[in-house]
C-alpha cells in the first residue's frame, strides 16, 4: 500500500511552486538575503535587523584565512592535489564538528548556560558553587580558555559590536562574564570567543541542534582563499608527506 511521508519542511510543485517551510519560496521570500533564508529553515524564526547583524557577525569575524588551521589545511591539501572545489570545501567542514572545535564547544557552552541558568534562577544555587563543582571533578568548561594564547582577539572587537547595538544586556551574556570572573580570579583563565557567540545565542533563544546548524558554516569563508592558494603553486608542494614518510610505531592490530 502506498503511505505518504509526512513532513513540514518544504515540497516543490514542479511547474508551479515550492514550498519552503509553509512559505512560497519565490513570492514570500522575494526581499530577504540568503542568509536570512538560512536562518528560516534552521529555526523557523523570522529575526530583526539588529539580530541579523549580529548573527551575521558571528560568521564573519571567524573567517580566518590562515592555511595552518584545520579545515583550511585541509582544503589546501585538496587543492594541492588539484580535487574539486566542492571536496575541499566539504572535507574541511567536516573538520569543524570536533570536540574542541567549532560546533561541540559551541553546543556544549549553550548546553552548560541553559542548565546553569535553572540552577541559578530555580533551585536558587550560586555561580561560584557550580564553577567550584566543575573544577574539583577536572569538568571541561567550554568557552573558557584557548590553546596557544589565553587572550582572544575576536571577544573585544565582538563586545563592542553588541555594546553599539544595544545589545549587552542579555542574561546568559552576563553570565559569560560572571563565569570569566570566577575563573581568572580561580585559574586565571579567560573567556573565548565560543563563551559569547554561544551566550548570545541562548539570548537569542536558540535550542542546540539550531545552533549546530547555524555554526556548522561558521568558518567556511576562509577556506577557498587557502584552496586557491595551493591550486596557483605545483601539484604537491602543500605538506609534501608521503605515507611512507611517517614511521608508525604503536600497536599494529587493532580491535575496533
Amino acid at each position: 500500500m502506498h503511505t505518504h511521508y509526512p513532513t513540514d519542511s518544504g515540497y516543490a510543485y514542479l511547474s508551479e511552486k515550492s514550498i519552503f517551510r509553509e512559505k512560497d519560496l519565490h513570492n514570500d521570500f522575494t526581499s530577504e538575503s540568503w542568509f536570512e533564508l538560512n536562518l528560516y529553515g534552521i529555526t523557523g524564526r523570522e529575526f530583526t535587523e539588529v539580530q541579523l547583524k549580529i548573527l551575521n557577525y558571528i560568521w564573519r569575524s571567524t573567517s580566518y584565512s590562515d592555511i595552518r588551521i584545520w579545515p583550511n589545511r585541509i582544503a589546501a591539501l585538496a587543492g594541492t592535489t588539484r580535487s574539486t572545489a566542492l571536496m575541499s570545501i566539504v572535507g574541511g567542514l567536516s573538520s569543524c564538528d570536533a570536540e574542541l572545535f567549532v560546533t561541540q564547544p559551541l553546543v556544549n557552552c549553550l548546553v552548560m548556560y541553559q542548565k546553569m541558568e535553572k540552577l541559578l534562577t530555580i533551585h536558587g544555587q550560586s555561580l561560584e558553587f557550580l564553577i567550584q563543582q566543575k573544577l574539583d571533578s577536572n569538568e571541561t568548561i567550554f568557552g573558557f580558555g584557548r590553546p596557544i594564547t589565553s587572550v582572544d582577539e575576536r571577544v573585544p572587537h565582538f563586545v563592542s559590536y553588541l555594546n553599539r547595538l544595544g545589545c549587552d544586556k542579555g542574561f546568559h551574556f552576563k553570565l559569560a562574564f560572571k563565569i570569566e570572573a570566577i575563573l581568572k580570579a580561580k585559574k586565571n583563565i579567560q573567556m573565548n570567543i565560543a563563551a559569547l557567540y554561544s551566550a548570545v545565542l541562548a539570548d537569542l533563544e536558540f535550542n542546540k541542534t539550531e545552533l549546530s546548524l547555524f555554526v556548522s558554516l561558521l568558518v567556511v569563508a576562509g577556506m577557498p582563499p587557502c584552496y586557491l592558494d595551493a591550486q596557483k603553486k605545483p601539484p604537491g608542494t602543500f605538506l609534501p608527506i608521503k605515507c611512507s614518510d611517517i614511521n608508525f610505531v604503536g600497536e599494529k592490530d587493532k580491535s575496533w
